[in-house]
């Protein structure tokens, strides 16, 4: 087949409904190198603190609702570090470099992640 279909209610989300979802569309889909994972974070909520020096994946997160705050390589209270996205906006990120995500605006946010080596 040359295509094939995933949703979001034939996936368990790996994060708790009470904070938002995540559900990681790859194995679903039949991916061999390209990730590409749904991320809902209600007010509030964060994503976990990571980097991917490991395996060299970069990623792009691409804000479809909402607001999205990304800190990228500094720490807590960096301002220089933090970028806030609103919708239709993306950010890459190189897989050395240490990213976390958070929701501080007062609706849930969606965002679309793609990520690759």
């Amino acid at each position: 087949m040359d295509y094939d279909t995933a949703s979001t209610d034939e996936i368990d989300s790996v994060v708790p409904e009470e904070f938002g979802g995540m559900w990681f569309f790859r194995e679903p889909l039949g991916c061999e190198n390209l990730g590409m994972t749904l991320l809902e974070l209600e007010p509030g909520a964060k994503g976990k603190p990571h980097d991917h020096a490991e395996d060299g994946q970069e990623e792009v997160y691409l804000v479809v609702d909402g607001a999205l705050t990304v800190r990228v390589g500094g720490e807590e209270g960096d301002p220089e570090a933090e970028r806030t996205l609103s919708e239709g906006e993306a950010i890459r990120v190189d897989g050395e470099t240490h990213r976390e995500l958070f929701n501080e605006g007062d609706e849930r946010v969606r965002v679309a992640i793609a990520g690759a080596p």
